[in-house]
C-alpha cells in the first residue's frame, strides 16, 4: 500500500513538472548574459578610494577594495577588489595607476609550510593581475602601517620593509618586474621616500637613517641624523602628515615634528604644538592619526583624554592645520568614535573618511567638515584608506 501511494506521488509530481516545462516554453525568455567583464577607467576619478581590509579574523582572505564614496547604493558604490594575503600591504603609482599589493603565501595554506612573499601587480582598467615578482620572504606581517612600503626613484622603485627581528628593505625594480637588492636598515624601519632616489627609515634611538640607491637601484651609500627625537619620552608616530615635501610627523604628546624630504639629504625642522598650553589634555591618536588632503592642509586625529598608552585609541575630533604655519583652522567633530583617518581627492569640496569603531567608514566634507554618510563596505577590518588623487 505505501508503495502505490509513494508511486502515485511521484507521478503527480512529474506530470505537473512536465507541464511547467511545456508552459515555460511556450513563453517568452531571455537568459541573463554571463561572463561579462567590466573595465574601469584608465584614470580613477579622485574621489575614489582604496579601502585596506586586513580581515584580521581570516588574515589569508584581505583585499583592497575600489569604492565611490559619492554613489548611494552599495552596487554603486563597489568598483571591484583585489587580494591581500596575510596581512598584505598596499601602494599605488599615481604616474601609471597600478596597483602594488605585497602578499604572503604558504604551501599548506593557513597551516604553514614552504612560504612565498611576492608584490602582486594589478592592471588598473581590469584589477586582474598582470605580473607577479617574488621577494625576499621576510616582510613585515603586523598592524597597518603606510610606511611599510613606499614608492621611490621617480616611482621606479618599490621599497618593501623586512622585519625579522632584523630590519631591512626589499627593492624591487617595477619597470623591469624584477627583485634588485635587500638594503640593510639595521636598529631603523620603514620606507619614507625622500630626494631624487633615496628613502628614510625611523631608528630607536630618535635619529633617522636615510639610504641612496644607485640607478639600478642597489645601494650607494648611506647618512644618518643625530637624534632628534626621545623616543622614551615622547616617541612620534611613523606615520606623517606630507605635504609639499614635508612630513609632519605627530608626537605622543601632542607635538609636531617636521622633516623635509625634497633633496637627498633630509632636513629637520623645528618643532611646534597642536595644541595650546591649556589643551594638553588633547593627544592625537589612532592607527592613522594623520593625513593631508589635496589642498595640503593637515589633519590630526585628537583624542581629549590623552596620556600615557593612549596613542593607539583614536580621538572624538579632527582638527585642521596650516602645517607651513603651524596654525589650527578648525576643528571636526566627529559623528562616531574614530580609529584611523583616510584621505581626500579634490572633487566635490574634497572629502575625508574616518573608519570608526563599528568598523564602518565615515565620509565628511572638507574644508567644512560636513558628515555625509556612513560606508559599510562588508569589510572587516578597514583600516586604511587610501585615495585616488
Amino acid at each position: 500500500m505505501y508503495n502505490k501511494l509513494i508511486h502515485r506521488v511521484s507521478r503527480f509530481f512529474l506530470a505537473a513538472a512536465a507541464a511547467a516545462w511545456a508552459a515555460a516554453g511556450s513563453a517568452e525568455f531571455t537568459p541573463e548574459p554571463v561572463g561579462g567583464v567590466e573595465t574601469l577607467p584608465a584614470k580613477y576619478p579622485d574621489h575614489w578610494v582604496m579601502v585596506h581590509d586586513f580581515s584580521f579574523f581570516h588574515m589569508f582572505e584581505g583585499e583592497v577594495l575600489v569604492v565611490d564614496p559619492l554613489a548611494d547604493s552599495l552596487g554603486q558604490q563597489y568598483k571591484g577588489m583585489m587580494t591581500a594575503s596575510f596581512i598584505g600591504a598596499y601602494q599605488r603609482n599615481r604616474s601609471t595607476n597600478e596597483h602594488y599589493v605585497i602578499e604572503t603565501f604558504y604551501s599548506r595554506g593557513g597551516r604553514g609550510g614552504e612560504r612565498t612573499d611576492v608584490v602582486t601587480i594589478y592592471d588598473p582598467a581590469t584589477l586582474a593581475v598582470s605580473a607577479e615578482v617574488v621577494i625576499p620572504a621576510k616582510r613585515i606581517t603586523g598592524m597597518p602601517k603606510r610606511i611599510a612600503t613606499g614608492l621611490i626613484g621617480d616611482q621606479r622603485f618599490l621599497g618593501v620593509y623586512n622585519f625579522t627581528p632584523g630590519q631591512s628593505v626589499s627593492i624591487v625594480d617595477l619597470k623591469n618586474r624584477e627583485f634588485v637588492a635587500e638594503v640593510s636598515t639595521a636598529g631603523c624601519g620603514f620606507v619614507i621616500p625622500n630626494g631624487k632616489r633615496s628613502f628614510t627609515s625611523i631608528c630607536a634611538n630618535g635619529s633617522f637613517l636615510t639610504s641612496h640607491l644607485n640607478a639600478d637601484g642597489s645601494l650607494k651609500d648611506t647618512s644618518k641624523s643625530e637624534a632628534v627625537f626621545d623616543a622614551n619620552e615622547d616617541p612620534i608616530f611613523e606615520g606623517a602628515a606630507v605635504a609639499d615635501g614635508i612630513a609632519h610627523f605627530p608626537t605622543f604628546s601632542g607635538q609636531v615634528l617636521p622633516v623635509d624630504l625634497r633633496k637627498d639629504e633630509i632636513k629637520v625642522l623645528d618643532k611646534w604644538w597642536l595644541t595650546g598650553e591649556d589643551e594638553r589634555n588633547w593627544r592625537p591618536g589612532g592607527m592613522i592619526p594623520s593625513m593631508v588632503d589635496a589642498a595640503g592642509d593637515g589633519y590630526f586625529l585628537m583624542n581629549p583624554e590623552g596620556g600615557e598608552g593612549t596613542h593607539k585609541d583614536g580621538g572624538m575630533e579632527v582638527w585642521r592645520y596650516d602645517l607651513a604655519k603651524g596654525k589650527r583652522r578648525g576643528r571636526i567633530e566627529l559623528s562616531n568614535w574614530g580609529l584611523s583617518l583616510g584621505t581626500s581627492g579634490s572633487g566635490d569640496n574634497r572629502l575625508m573618511l574616518v573608519t570608526n569603531a563599528e568598523m564602518g567608514i565615515d565620509v565628511y566634507r572638507l574644508p567644512g567638515g560636513e558628515f555625509v554618510k556612513t560606508l559599510n563596505t562588508g569589510a572587516a577590518t578597514p583600516f586604511l584608506v587610501h585615495g585616488a588623487h
